[in-house]
């Protein structure tokens, strides 16, 4: 096996931005911060060549309605399976919200100490709709932020010449989200932040200038996330199903041309197997322009034993962690860094983009050592409460004014004091 760190360097996960990019966006930025909705119209017919109505950005109910209705008429099955969809992510979201508790201590002299989750007043969703749209994102995105309880959840979606992607509406419609605009872009990210909503966090994916400008907005707003190209990593046993290892493999790598497809396998035989598998699959899939690119740059085999597979697992941090093993739960204790995990050969990551019930939104790029995936919390914050009484005040009045005098602050002594007699 190569070192690990020359594996990680390989893949290319450093985050790094281009200069170009983030020299634009910060203009994009700036105009739309000093000049509203003009430069994000303006912004909008240079690189979409889209002149906008500013009067009718956002999307009326009714078509939103209607959109939804033609989906029910025209493929009832898709209907069902967004349901489907909707209801795993619904009910492992509930779940999470009831983990959320609120914390409360008793003092001594009777007060309270304590913090309680509140919900975020005002959230923008980015909502792709150039080259590709996926309802299950915008499952993904809408369904933690109702769920958190926040008041107002503003959605941006790319303009088009013809209009909204309909099936953007019809899954709006179905998730019951009333909020459209027709923006897209960094533009549409700084409108969001500096515009009419002033949103107090922004999620969402979209391309290096969306994720660009959200990077740069962090701190103005809160982000979920910036998203880099996705990627899975399979750590398989010998025996294991090569035609089954191939087709996750590309289910990751028919994403994009920057994404990562590894495997990692103590059995030569299998990894020579998969390879003659992806040789066959890649060759009729209709997606074979972007396999090809993205596995001839970040597709990996890898021979490997189990202690050098985990010592790589949590070195490169990777979005997906497939466990096609026996006994995935003797390995999951040594798996600290993936974003999901994924435990058995009957768990395909596919289930996991599809709503079994955990969020798809994942951090990329190496940041899952420290990062979560998106979930209700992304969208509430905690806050702190101090109830003391009397003899709180007094029996901490003392200590606390040694502390504030050693550090100098004056005043803050003085107002312990004032609660101390």
């Amino acid at each position: 096996m190569v070192g690990i760190p020359d594996l990680v360097a390989r893949l290319g996960r450093d985050g790094e931005v281009e200069r170009d990019t983030q020299e634009r966006v910060a203009r994009i930025l700036e105009d739309v911060r000093l000049q509203g909705l003009d430069a994000v119209l303006r912004y909008t017919e240079s690189f979409d060549g889209l002149k906008l109505d500013s009067s009718k950005l956002r999307v009326p109910a009714e078509e939103l309605t209607r959109a939804l209705a033609d989906l029910r008429a025209s493929k009832p099955e898709l209907i069902l399976a967004l349901e489907s969809l909707i209801s795993n992510v619904r009910r492992f979201a509930e779940g999470q919200r009831h983990c959320l508790s609120d914390l409360n201590l008793d003092l001594p002299g009777g007060g309270t100490v304590g913090e309680r989750w509140v919900p975020l007043a005002r959230v923008g969703l980015y909502v792709p709709g150039g080259r590709a749209f996926y309802p299950s994102t915008l499952a993904m995105t809408v369904i933690p932020a109702q769920v958190a309880g926040v008041r107002r959840i503003v959605a941006v979606t790319p303009p088009k010449a013809e209009g909204p992607e309909p099936l953007v509406l019809a899954t709006a419609a179905l998730l019951g989200l009333d909020e459209i605009h027709t923006l897209g872009g960094a533009q549409a990210v700084a409108w969001l932040a500096f515009g009419e909503p002033a949103v107090d966090l922004i999620a969402g994916p979209g391309n290096r200038f969306v994720a660009e400008a959200k990077r740069q907005l962090q701190g103005r707003c809160g982000i979920d996330s910036v998203a880099g190209p996705t990627e899975v990593l399979i750590i398989a046993e010998g025996g294991m199903d090569a035609s089954l290892l191939a087709e996750d493999l590309l289910a990751q790598a028919e994403h994009d041309p920057d994404a990562a497809a590894v495997l990692v396998s103590e059995d030569q035989g299998l990894l020579d197997k998969v390879a003659q598998e992806l040789e066959i699959r890649v060759a009729a899939s209709p997606r074979r322009a972007i396999l090809e690119q993205s596995l001839t740059a970040h597709g990996l085999l890898i021979c490997a034993t189990r202690e050098q597979a985990i010592a790589f697992a949590q070195a490169w941090a990777p979005e997906h962690l497939e466990l096609v093993v026996h006994d995935p739960e003797t390995w999951v204790p040594h798996l600290t860094a993936a974003g999901a995990l994924f435990l058995g050969p009957s768990s395909g990551e596919a289930f996991g983009d599809y709503g079994a019930g955990p969020n798809h939104v994942l951090p990329t790029s190496r940041t899952a050592r420290y990062s979560s995936p998106l979930g209700v919390a992304t969208f509430m914050k905690r806050q702190s409460l101090i109830q003391l009484s009397p003899e709180d005040a007094a029996s901490m009045a003392p200590w606390v004014q040694r502390l504030a005098q050693a550090e100098g602050l004056y005043h803050h002594a003085k107002s312990a004091e004032h609660r101390g007699h």
